[in-house]
């Protein structure tokens, strides 16, 4: 496989107003590196406030990082053009809000198609439709017109109408049932043996075990653990990441061990050591100040139990 985007030491600062105490300073990502291959899906994994839609935002071009960069086949992402916005497509977690409720599904997945000039348009998308799908008797029809499950497909048949080299799917199946979920992993996945790699970005370990190649697992915007994601998920490194293996919510009600509400990350928790310092039941003293970053097994791990 060769590296198809590189994200490089990246650090996303925001400016967070106080009222009438002024404003404060959020560090929402911090040194986060990683890379996606060539036709792999790579699965950022955390918990509400983790940094991950940051992440995805800087990579779609609509945050700019405080420092560090992403590289697209080795080039700033910084100094390309509209050209960028043809290889990297974006898919959202709320179809119906990232939909324009005005044009029709034709009109919707044309646009992108418009914009870059494109001809054979009536080619293009009955391809994409037939890609997703979606009958072509749906064109005509808008957003509301359609279930939760037909309005992802189209969305995900306008990130891919320019045949891009990436999709940077954000929470892609939260909003959708369980059955129409699992169809929408799959399609994500019949989109990879045509060589279209994605960042999957979500809080969903049953999407990630289902569809994944690699996954990184991100805390209070520090990457936490990277790997493989059969070996990560079998026999997790980091102690965050065990605890929110042991958190998954079971499969069925009879499995089920506690109920544990999903931690929203607190600006209180970060720290210049470990930003789990406070939750983790291995904790150092030293852990506070001081992490270190390590290969393990070919894994990278953030911590100092390694």
């Amino acid at each position: 496989m060769s590296k198809l985007l590189e994200v490089n030491s990246l650090t996303k600062v925001f400016k967070v107003s106080r009222g009438l105490f002024g404003s404060a300073y959020h560090t929402a990502v911090k040194d986060v590196s990683f890379s996606i291959e060539q036709g792999e899906i790579f699965a950022l994994v955390g918990e509400s406030g983790s940094g991950k839609t940051t992440i995805g935002r800087i990579i779609l071009r609509l945050e700019k990082p405080t420092q560090g960069s992403v590289k697209l086949r080795g080039v700033d992402i910084k100094s390309m053009g509209k050209e960028y916005t043809k290889r990297v497509g974006a898919v959202f977690q709320d179809p119906f809000s990232s939909l324009n409720p005005y044009m029709n599904v034709r009109e919707i997945i044309e646009e992108p198609m418009i914009v870059h000039g494109l001809k054979d348009r009536d080619e293009r998308i009955g391809k994409v439709m037939d890609m997703v799908r979606l009958s072509e008797e749906l064109l005509q029809r808008k957003p509301n017109q359609l279930s939760g499950g037909q309005r992802q497909r189209v969305a995900i048949a306008r990130a891919v109408s320019l045949s891009p080299d990436l999709l940077v799917a954000d929470e892609p199946t939260a909003s959708l049932d369980a059955s129409v979920r699992k169809e929408i992993l799959n399609l994500f996945a019949e989109l990879k043996q045509m060589g279209i790699s994605t960042l999957l970005i979500t809080h969903d370990i049953r999407a990630v075990e289902r569809i994944a190649d690699r996954l990184g697992i991100i805390y209070a915007g520090t990457l936490m653990e990277l790997g493989n994601k059969d070996e990560v998920l079998a026999n997790p490194k980091h102690p965050y990441t065990k605890y929110l293996l042991e958190n998954v919510p079971a499969r069925h009600p009879r499995y089920r061990k506690i109920d544990v509400e999903e931690n929203e990350i607190s600006e209180g928790q970060n720290l210049t050591g470990c930003p789990f310092y406070w939750l983790c039941s291995e904790r150092m003293e030293g852990c506070k100040e001081n992490v270190k970053e390590v290969l393990s097994d070919g894994r990278l791990v953030k911590c100092n139990l390694y």
